[in-house]
């Protein structure tokens, strides 16, 4: 799937989007005051020699963020031994992601086992100019920037980056064939239909009270649904007036709603049974 090159990441300290193939970009080291979650502290100076790290931008209400966290994983698992060194930097869209233990609660519930940055005072964002949510920035055992992406997508592209950085390690590493996409929409050369837009209810993604009763309700066109809420009680989800499901809030994240696996044009509907805060509609592409 393209991403929209208005997204990429744009001119600041390292000049990503100009960079040449002789251009040498060298990794940056955390600021000392960074909160971790899954370490005491991360240096990017003791990483390097054996190891190629790879950082990962992301945010627990970002869906495309939660999209791509499942290769993530695997990539962890795949080869954490062979030096590739994950390292996530949660930088918050909404007010909630500012809190450290909502982020260590949600690294807690997506069972996420590698070192995650809090980057409440968005520092590491800066340092690397980045400025959308996911982002991935590899780096080979020399701390030189090797391989670069925004969005969702590419996955295979990515991986034969991190074979290559890790063969450069051990030139006798033996490393599995690249994964299989996780869905069809990723798949190299998928056609994709863009879904609606992401939808934030108050322009400066600050939240919009829900009262007891009350409903929320958007048209939109995708393979499926999500939303970032934040309260307790049960929401009933309607497509086309029609329950389909019912979910608890258990406080701010990102909630899936719906997915149909196919683009398809619907109104969705929320109703709340106590009390909320709502903050954005996101929305699932689908095969073409």
């Amino acid at each position: 799937m393209a991403h929209d090159p208005a997204t990429r990441a744009r001119v600041a300290r390292y000049r990503f989007a100009a960079l040449r193939p002789t251009d040498e970009i060298t990794v940056p080291d955390f600021p000392p005051q960074t909160g971790w979650i899954n370490a005491p502290f991360v240096r990017m100076g003791t990483l390097l020699g054996r190891n190629a790290p790879l950082v990962w931008f992301w945010d627990l209400g970002s869906l495309n963020s939660i999209r791509t966290l499942p290769y993530l994983l695997e990539w962890h698992r795949r080869y954490a031994d062979a030096g590739l060194k994950v390292i996530g930097v949660h930088s918050p869209q909404f007010d909630f992601g500012h809190d450290a233990a909502t982020v260590e609660q949600a690294v807690q519930r997506l069972a996420i086992p590698f070192p995650v940055a809090v980057d409440s005072d968005y520092a590491i964002w800066r340092q690397y100019g980045n400025e959308v949510w996911p982002a991935l920035y590899l780096w080979d055992r020399r701390g030189t920037l090797r391989h670069y992406h925004f969005g969702e997508g590419l996955y295979d592209d990515t991986e034969n980056a991190i074979g290559e950085v890790l063969r450069e390690i051990d030139p006798d590493v033996q490393l599995p064939e690249t994964m299989a996409p996780l869905r069809p929409t990723d798949a190299p050369g998928a056609l994709v239909k863009p879904p609606t837009p992401h939808t934030f209810l108050n322009e400066d993604r600050s939240p919009r009270p829900i009262g007891p009763g009350e409903a929320l309700r958007i048209r939109y066109a995708a393979a499926g649904a999500a939303a970032v809420l934040d309260g307790t009680g049960e929401v009933e989800v309607l497509i086309d007036d029609d329950r389909v499901r019912t979910i608890v809030l258990d406080g701010p994240r990102l909630y899936d709603l719906v997915d149909t696996g196919a683009h398809e044009e619907h109104e969705l509907a929320l109703v709340f049974e106590d009390a909320a805060n709502a903050y954005a509609f996101s929305f699932v592409p689908g095969p073409a």
